[in-house]
């Protein structure tokens, strides 16, 4: 059988990304017909976008990112390499996420965590997936909040990080945030989870 990773890959920065991921699409009942591999940040994932398009068997591409605080310029940066690979990138990244051509009949998508528009990252993401009648979740930010600044050993732009992560902590078996997935802490069908298990059936064919 061949190497799923050889013709149907997806790029994601980290192995939390992976996890997540991985979780989603079992408890939506989909096959993960296709390789998830961590790059171990975005300038490592930015640098091998190149070569994962023009690679010889590639046949689908993916590509999750962070969009982080500037969600234009991360479309940017992603997209200019994509043209570089001659694929058919669009000007702007829709809002369910693109879907495009690349060389070969290669079929190329591109997904900006949290939601493709707002700045963010993958616990951003997760923060959306936590049930909105939660009663832990006002105490756990709460509990972050009256951190004095002078303190906190995180920047300001990762408050939601420290949110989520003070979240878990306090579920009845703390866990990592994919297997959190697993056992229902939270939603897989919440808006971005949908939005994203969409864009991954549209390009991944599931």
């Amino acid at each position: 059988m061949d190497d799923p990773g050889k013709e149907r890959l997806l790029l994601v920065e980290g192995v939390d990304d992976e996890h997540v991921i991985t979780k989603l699409l079992e408890r939506h009942g989909l096959p993960k017909s296709f390789h998830i591999e961590e790059k171990g940040g975005f300038e490592e994932l930015r640098a091998s976008i190149y070569n994962e398009v023009q690679a010889p068997q590639r046949r689908v591409l993916g590509i999750v990112a962070d969009a982080n605080e500037h969600p234009s310029r991360r479309w940017k940066s992603i997209s200019n390499r994509l043209k570089e690979a001659d694929c058919a990138v669009p000007s702007d990244l829709a809002a369910a996420g693109n879907v495009f051509a690349g060389p070969r009949r290669t079929r190329v998508g591109v997904w900006l965590m949290p939601n493709n528009k707002n700045r963010g990252e993958l616990e951003d993401f997760v923060a959306d997936m936590i049930p909105p009648d939660d009663a832990v979740w006002p105490h756990a930010k709460r509990y972050i909040d009256e951190i004095p600044q002078q303190e906190r050993k995180f920047r300001s732009r990762k408050v939601t990080r420290a949110y989520v992560h003070a979240w878990l902590a306090a579920r009845e078996k703390p866990r990592p945030m994919g297997s959190a997935i697993a056992a229902r802490d939270l939603l897989h069908d919440s808006p971005y989870a949908s939005s994203l298990v969409d864009w991954l059936r549209t390009l991944f064919d599931l």
